[in-house]
């Protein structure tokens, strides 16, 4: 703690030539130390790369959101064409669209959220002397 804080990267991966040479574009990510003196590695021997938009969820934290349910009510006030089943298709569809919009746009992206507050304990971690107490605000924060 405080000025008797020592800071070392451990968290290593090695390898050797001929590895590299077989793996050339390897990579090794390491993930933050929240709760722990250690950072996780992932050794990844080609980059990942997403083929496909990610599947939409709904958020259980927007149920009591006024926005969410001004939209819910305009989305199911519109007049659509169909079968009853067809109907609902069309207005879900919809709703989906204006959700991910709306969550993409605002101050409810989680994942936003969790970046800022890493980035923010990162930054903290690096001031001397560190002010721990922040840091395990932040943390707390981080774990909400």
């Amino acid at each position: 703690m405080g000025d008797a804080c020592i800071r070392a990267r451990l968290d290593k991966a090695i390898s050797s030539q001929s590895w590299m040479d077989t793996y050339p574009e390897t990579l090794v990510k390491h993930f933050t130390d929240q709760g722990s003196d250690h950072r996780a590695l992932l050794l990844a021997d080609k980059p990942y790369v997403r083929t496909s938009r990610p599947l939409f969820h709904f958020d259980a934290r927007w149920a009591d959101n006024p926005e969410v349910r001004a939209m819910v009510n305009y989305v199911w006030q519109e007049e659509v064409q169909g079968t009853p089943m067809f109907r609902l298709w069309e207005r879900l569809k919809k709703l989906r669209h204006l959700l991910y919009d709306w969550s993409r746009a605002g101050t409810t992206n989680s994942l936003r959220n969790i970046k800022t507050l890493q980035a923010e304990i990162d930054r903290i971690k690096l001031l001397r002397p560190v002010d721990w107490d922040e840091v395990k605000k932040l943390e707390m924060e981080l774990s909400r």
